[in-house]
């Protein structure tokens, strides 16, 4: 049975309530603690199966979003180990809980580091383009800002779901010069341009990145143009998987978000909303983490850190055995 926190939560997400991959993880991962919290069952067994199913609901959310992923393969984790214990079931719904705040916090920890290593990338008058929501961008820029740096930065509108304008406010409420532009612009303004700053929903191991739709071609009108490209994200979003060889899936929206159904409504006439795309490790310069700054080709030292093929099963290692020194700090 799938708690209504839970289905509240996909709901959200599919309208489009929530933004960036961060927002979504703590979302997610704060529903399954009212999952566990609200349970009823009297055995472990049937805590587990429930956790595990409501879990694997909620990574129906993004199937991009590696954050997302990591968060929910380390709490159903951490309560298995527990359960194998002979945990009772009161005692696994602390585990829930402890858990999903854990990962949580270190979520949160590793954007404020983000923030900080990022931040002293800018330097006073640089002109930034971005490109959708990320949590860790808006970090670094902020950061920056309160440092004294004046920026001006070229946000795009991000269609179809148009989160650049949420963007735009939330910096211009800041203090920041900003500037909102049509996504087709980004070529006229690159050249008045210093850097690109984009987040990303995954890391691959050979360092390309995911991120929403459109940023392959911004990065590649950046490196034409001599413009360099900076990622900001956390080591909790680079993908195991990858070394194996598995591809990160691309999920398509609603063909609603570009044309409603009247227009629609027509004979040979059909939509593709692909929401992500893939940016090609050549086209990045660097990618800020809470570690430090690394090239995208180092990607592959940190993913070969993260021990296994972590599928999403209901038999995988915990968070703690694939991070190795990144969770450690």
């Amino acid at each position: 049975m799938i708690h209504k926190d839970v289905l509240a939560v996909v709901e959200n997400v599919r309208i489009r309530q929530m933004r960036g991959g961060t927002v979504v993880t703590h979302a997610a991962l704060t529903a399954l603690r009212s999952t566990s919290l609200d349970s009823t069952v009297t055995s472990p067994e049937e805590f587990v199966s429930y956790i595990e199913e409501n879990a694997r609901y909620l990574r129906r959310i993004r199937a991009a979003s590696i954050p997302l992923t990591n968060g929910l393969r380390y709490v159903v984790s951490e309560v298995q180990q527990a359960a194998n214990k002979g945990a009772s079931v009161e005692e696994l719904k602390r585990v829930v809980s402890d858990s999903a705040i854990g990962f949580d916090r270190k979520l949160e920890e590793s954007i404020r580091q983000i923030a900080e290593i990022g931040a002293r990338r800018l330097k006073t008058g640089d002109v930034m383009v971005t490109h959708s929501y990320s949590s860790s961008v808006m970090a670094i820029l902020k950061k920056a800002h309160q440092q004294g740096k004046r920026l001006k930065v070229f946000v795009t509108e991000t269609r179809p779901e148009l989160e650049g304008q949420d963007v735009a406010r939330e910096l211009a409420a800041e203090g920041i010069d900003t500037t909102l532009i049509i996504d087709s612009a980004v070529s006229h303004f690159i050249e008045d341009s210093d850097k690109v700053m984009v987040g990303a929903e995954a890391v691959a191991a050979n360092g390309a990145i995911v991120n929403k739709i459109g940023t392959a071609m911004i990065a590649a009108v950046a490196q034409r143009a001599r413009v360099r490209v900076f990622v900001a994200a956390s080591t909790y979003k680079f993908s195991p998987e990858t070394m194996f060889g598995e591809l990160i899936e691309i999920e398509e929206r609603p063909s609603s978000y570009v044309l409603n159904d009247t227009e629609l409504n027509q004979p040979n006439l059909k939509v593709r909303n692909p929401a992500f795309d893939v940016t090609p490790p050549q086209d990045i310069d660097l990618i800020i983490t809470e570690r430090g700054v690394i090239p995208p080709q180092a990607a592959i030292m940190v993913v070969r850190e993260q021990k296994g093929p972590l599928i999403f099963t209901s038999h995988e290692p915990g968070l703690e055995q694939f991070l190795g020194k990144a969770d450690s700090k």
